[in-house]
């Protein structure tokens, strides 16, 4: 689950295309939650079921022991 607002952490930049600034706001949209929770949402999500990503569209499921 995402920290909650009053949790410290840590802030990023980082820059996408405008394919996926589109999916990630429809996403959003969809879930009704702002496009930045939406993005720590799937982030965490994404870390917690896959391990490593060898090259886009190769995963490792986590807890496989794969090495990074």
């Amino acid at each position: 689950m995402a920290a909650p607002k009053n949790h410290k952490g840590i802030a990023i930049m980082l820059y996408m295309s405008t394919e996926l600034n589109e999916k990630l706001s429809a996403s959003a949209k969809k879930s009704g939650r702002a496009k930045v929770t939406e993005a720590l949402f799937r982030l965490e999500d994404h870390l917690n079921l896959f391990e490593s990503i060898a090259t886009p569209g190769q995963r490792f499921p986590a807890g496989t022991g794969s090495k990074d």
